[in-house]
């Protein structure tokens, strides 16, 4: 029989004198979580909570004690707030006592057991329907509490779920709670203060779809139609500071790069549910033009992430360089994309200097990306303007796509720079492992790949202070090497001179093995024989044109 409510709102335990540190006090214990009467199992809990705390490590201990709570009233505990129909104060605060006991018994044990023993204890705890369903009752409890005025039962939900969700059955166990995606509004809506609870979201999906072989496989589409609709309600919170949002994009990034590796169809252009992409969009192009240069770190978390949306959403494109996307009259894309070549055209003269520090690697990611930023925004407007149909809606005013292309250039002059620079500097050192080193940096990587991009484009560029250091850069690796030639090709394409200083950079090169020989030699050959292809190009479309004038190149907007 269950006691009155109005004895359970208070324990008075003055009097409790039991002998906690030795078995006889401990039966006691049990004794009263036994009993029919819930005041005694109330008194009982509390009491087993002051005897934890000095068996830390004992787990057969603790597990027993666990064993002894009946399944039943700890669920009733923690679900005392959302079965209280009475709206009198009494009861709103007898239902409160009762849950934070629940919310602290919970995180106590969970807190108390190693990773391997609390999965075993979850998998035994779901091997019944009926106590899977307690558990699904629990969790459910946890996940839609509003945020409560006391931090410390705050603190230990949240610690409680993250400890849950970094074992495959308690993840399994939140995913199945939450079935309506909308469980988790309240818990979201202190995401911007609790980092912690993104890690959740983060751990509880990506063990689910990791979880494909095994008899609760999960199709993936589900997942992500579930996911789609968190995303977008934690989207709707307002992140006041340039910390928050760091860590909101940096999870952002490690939630989609999880994703990428799951299964090919997790990424599947035909999927439409993508609610969360504009105000992702959003909040990363503007917290990308107010703060590039009073905060890097945050700068680098939003070009690394638009560029991983770039390469994995085919959404991505069209709606981050839309310049009917404006703040005021300007395109954001266009903000955007100056504020990355501002970015790089500050740093590169002084790379030299930090280019051994502890900082450059991030340095060098946030570069990287400004660069495939910038020309995936090139190649969209070019795109845009080979279309015959709806240029004007795809593609920049007329005016921006030259001040665009202008600054590019600018970029292009202090890329080369930085190239040459770097490859001199390195060449004093005489460090073969120096240049492979340079060759796998990713911004020399997406440096190469822009240069090559822009001579491709335009017959009048010129890049011939780098032809050594792309040369030698060639021979480093597959990687790379691609790119390289692109940039050569690009160079030499209108140039018999270049392809003959190459050939004698060759024969002159000196500190090179054999096999790098071979490689640069067949890169000069490989330029002949592109060269004299153009040429002979060149001239059937000359006899062809009957004297047509030149257009001047694909960025010849004059």
């Amino acid at each position: 029989m269950e006691a009155p409510t109005d004895q359970l709102a208070v324990v008075e335990l003055e009097d409790q004198t039991l002998p906690l540190n030795r078995p006889a006090g401990l039966e006691q214990i049990f004794a009263c979580l036994k009993s029919k009467d819930d005041t005694q199992r109330f008194v009982g809990l509390t009491l087993l909570m002051r005897y934890l705390e000095g068996i830390q490590g004992n787990y057969d201990l603790i597990l027993k004690c666990w064993h002894a709570i009946p399944d039943s009233f700890l669920t009733r505990l923690l679900r005392a707030k959302v079965t209280n129909d009475k709206e009198d104060v009494k009861s709103k605060e007898e239902a409160q006592i009762k849950f934070e006991l629940g919310v602290t018994v919970l995180h106590t044990f969970i807190s108390l057991l190693p990773t391997q023993q609390l999965q075993d204890l979850l998998v035994a705890g779901q091997s019944t329907d009926k106590s899977r369903r307690s558990w699904n009752l629990r969790i459910h409890a946890l996940v839609v509490e509003k945020p409560l005025s006391s931090t410390t039962i705050s603190i230990e939900i949240i610690q409680t779920l993250l400890s849950l969700a970094t074992t495959s059955a308690g993840a399994r166990l939140l995913y199945d709670s939450t079935a309506t995606p909308y469980c988790w509004v309240s818990l979201l809506e202190q995401a911007p203060e609790q980092p912690m609870i993104l890690e959740i979201i983060s751990r509880t999906f990506i063990d689910v779809g990791l979880s494909g072989s095994e008899a609760t496989e999960t199709p993936m589409q589900e997942i992500l139609q579930r996911l789609d609709v968190l995303l977008g309600t934690l989207l709707k919170n307002t992140y006041q500071d340039g910390a928050a949002t760091k860590c909101l994009l940096d999870w952002f990034y490690k939630l989609f790069e999880a994703l990428s590796m799951l299964t090919a169809v997790s990424l599947d252009p035909r999927t439409e549910v993508l609610g969360w992409l504009k105000p992702l969009i959003d909040l990363m192009q503007e917290y990308g033009t107010k703060h590039y240069n009073s905060d890097r770190g945050l700068q680098g978390s939003i070009v690394v992430l638009a560029r991983l949306l770039l390469e994995q959403f085919p959404q991505f494109k069209p709606i981050f360089f839309d310049p009917s996307r404006k703040s005021g009259k300007v395109p954001r894309c266009y903000i955007f994309s100056t504020t990355l070549l501002i970015d790089i055209r500050a740093t590169l003269p002084s790379l030299s200097e930090v280019l051994t520090s502890p900082t450059y690697p991030d340095t060098s990611s946030r570069l990287a990306a400004s660069y495939d930023l910038v020309f995936a925004h090139l190649d969209y407007i070019l795109q845009a303007e080979d279309e015959d149909e709806n240029t004007d809606t795809t593609s920049l005013p007329f005016d921006l796509i030259l001040k665009l292309r202008d600054d590019i250039g600018e970029a292009i002059r202090f890329t080369i720079e930085s190239l040459c620079d770097r490859y001199n500097a390195m060449s004093e050192s005489s460090k073969p492992s120096d240049l492979r080193l340079m060759a796998q940096d990713p911004l020399v990587i997406s440096q190469i790949g822009a240069l090559g991009f822009w001579l491709q484009g335009d017959d009048t560029a010129s890049a011939d202070d780098a032809l050594e250091v792309v040369l030698r850069l060639y021979a480093c690796g597959i990687d790379i090497a691609p790119l390289c030639m692109s940039v050569l090709e690009g160079m030499c394409r209108e140039r018999k001179d270049l392809v003959q200083s190459a050939r004698e950079l060759v024969e002159t090169v000196v500190g090179v093995d054999g096999r790098t020989r071979g490689v640069l030699e067949g890169a000069v050959e490989a330029l002949v024989e592109f060269y004299e292809a153009g040429q002979r190009e060149g001239e059937d479309e000359y006899e062809g044109e009957d004297g047509d004038e030149d257009d001047g190149g694909v960025y010849d907007y004059s």
